[in-house]
C-alpha cells in the first residue's frame, strides 16, 4: 500500500486524495514512509579505505595506550623490591597491562566516535562513515555491537575474518556490522 507524502499516513491504492490531511494524491503517494533522521544510502566504502581508516585508529590508539602505559603501570615495575627494577615475575603484567589499556581504548574510542558522528579520526582522513543500514544516523548502541565483535571479526589473526566478509559480502559488511545493523559507507 502506498503512503502520503505529506502525512505519511497509508492510503488505497486507487485514491485520489489523502483521506487524513486531504493532499491530493496521484504521484504524490509513495512506497513507504521515511524514518526520522534518514539521508538515502551512499556506495559502501571499499576495503582499502576502511584498510587506511583503521591504521591510522590503531596508531592513535596505541600512542595513547603507550602513554597512559607509562604513566599508570610503569612505576610498579620499576620500583621491585630486589633488583631495583622489574620483578621476574611481574614481567608478564607489561603484556597484560599494556593489552588491558588497548582494549578499553579501543571499545571507548570506536564505540563513541562511530556512536556520536558516524566517524573516528582514521575514517574522516579515509572519507568514510558508519551508518545504519537503512541509512540513518549510527548510535551508541550499535556502534557498540560492531565494536564489541571486533574480537571475532579478528580472527584468527589481523582481521582476515572481517576482510574475507567485507570482500564478499554485498554490502561490505563485516560481522559485527551483521549484526549491528550498519554498514560502512563514502563519506
Amino acid at each position: 500500500m502506498p503512503y502520503c507524502s505529506k502525512c505519511g499516513k497509508e492510503v488505497p491504492v486507487d485514491a485520489k486524495f489523502c483521506m487524513n490531511c486531504g493532499t491530493t494524491l496521484g504521484a504524490a503517494a509513495t512506497g513507504a514512509p521515511t524514518p526520522a533522521g534518514y539521508t538515502p544510502p551512499t556506495a559502501p566504502a571499499d576495503l582499502g579505505s576502511r584498510i587506511i581508516a583503521g591504521l591510522i585508529d590503531y596508531i592513535i590508539i596505541g600512542i595513547i595506550a603507550g602513554v597512559l602505559f607509562f604513566l599508570l603501570l610503569m612505576p610498579v615495575f620499576v620500583t621491585g623490591p630486589s633488583y631495583g627494577g622489574m620483578m621476574p615475575g611481574l614481567a608478564w603484567g607489561w603484556f597484560g597491562g599494556m593489552f588491558g589499556i588497548q582494549f578499553v581504548l579501543w571499545l571507548i574510542y570506536f564505540t563513541y566516535f562511530e556512536g556520536t558522528s558516524g566517524r573516528t579520526i582514521g575514517k574522516k582522513f579515509a572519507h568514510i562513515k558508519v551508518v545504519k543500514d537503512d541509512g540513518s544516523k549510527c548510535d551508541l548502541g550499535a556502534a557498540l555491537i560492531r565494536n564489541i565483535l571486533r574480537i571475532i571479526d579478528s580472527l584468527p589473526f589481523i582481521y582476515i575474518l572481517g576482510i574475507i566478509l567485507i570482500a564478499t559480502t554485498n554490502k561490505k559488511q563485516r560481522l559485527g556490522d551483521m549484526l549491528a545493523k550498519t554498514i560502512v559507507v563514502k563519506a
